[in-house]
C-alpha cells in the first residue's frame, strides 16, 4: 500500500466533497466578504472539530444508532432550527438602517463564530455517510487493502484536512475580493445569503419531515 499516495487522495476526496455550496460554506463566506478573516476561519475550525468528531463516530463508535432515520430526522430538524436563526439575523441585520455596523458587530464575535461551525456542522450527520463512504471507495478501487485503525486514523485527518483547506482557501479568496465591492453592493449580498440560509433550513426541514414520516 502507498501510504503517501492514500493521504493524498484522502486529502483530496475532502477537498472536493467541500466544493457544493451548504451552511458551512455560506457563513464562511459573509464573514469572508465582509472582511472578517479571523471569524470566517473560526467557523472552519468550528467545521474542522465536529467533522472529526463525525469520522471518530462513523469509524470506532455508534455508526449504528446515529444512521437510524428517526434520529438523523432529529438532526436535520436541529440544523433546521439553527440555519433559520442565523437567516434571520442576516436579514435583519442587513435591513437595519438604524445601524449600518450591525452586521459586522455580528459576524466578527469568534466564539460565536466557532460555535456556529461546529453547531452547524455537527447537525448534518449525513457527514457520517460521507466518512463511510469514502472509505468504501478507496477499498474499491485498491487504495486501501484493509481498513485497520491505524488506516482510518490517517483517513480521518487527511479528509478532515482536506475539506477545511477548500474553505481556508475560499475564505482568503473572498476576504481579498471585498475591497472591490461597494457597500450597496455589499449589502445586497449579505441579504442574498440570508435568503439562501431560509432556503437551506426549508430543505432540511423537508428532509426531516421525510423521514419522520418514514421511520423504517
Amino acid at each position: 500500500m502507498n501510504y503517501l499516495l492514500f493521504i493524498i487522495s484522502a486529502f483530496l476526496l475532502g477537498f472536493i466533497a467541500a466544493i457544493p455550496a451548504g451552511p458551512i460554506q455560506i457563513e464562511v463566506m459573509r464573514r469572508s466578504i465582509n472582511g472578517h478573516l479571523k471569524a470566517a476561519l473560526m467557523v472552519i475550525l468550528g467545521a474542522f472539530v465536529s467533522d472529526v468528531v463525525y469520522g471518530s463516530i462513523a469509524f470506532f463508535g455508534i455508526t449504528p444508532f446515529l444512521r437510524e432515520r428517526m434520529v438523523m430526522a432529529v438532526f436535520w430538524l436541529g440544523g433546521s432550527l439553527i440555519l433559520i436563526l442565523l437567516g434571520v439575523l442576516t436579514i435583519r441585520n442587513t435591513l437595519n438602517p438604524r445601524d449600518p455596523d450591525a452586521q459586522s458587530k455580528y459576524l466578527i464575535k469568534k466564539r460565536w463564530s466557532f460555535l456556529g461551525g461546529l453547531s452547524l456542522s455537527g447537525t448534518n450527520p449525513m457527514m457520517i455517510l460521507w466518512w463511510l463512504l469514502g472509505a468504501r471507495i478507496f477499498v474499491d478501487i485498491g487504495l486501501i487493502d484493509v481498513f485497520t485503525h491505524r488506516i482510518a486514523v490517517f483517513f480521518l485527518l487527511a479528509g478532515s484536512l482536506g475539506l477545511a483547506a477548500y474553505l481556508v482557501l475560499l475564505s482568503i479568496a473572498l476576504y481579498w475580493a471585498k475591497r472591490f465591492i461597494s457597500i450597496k453592493r455589499m449589502r445586497q449580498i449579505n441579504l442574498g445569503f440570508g435568503i439562501v440560509l431560509i432556503l437551506l433550513a426549508g430543505y432540511f426541514i423537508f428532509t426531516s419531515i421525510r423521514y419522520f414520516l418514514n421511520p423504517g
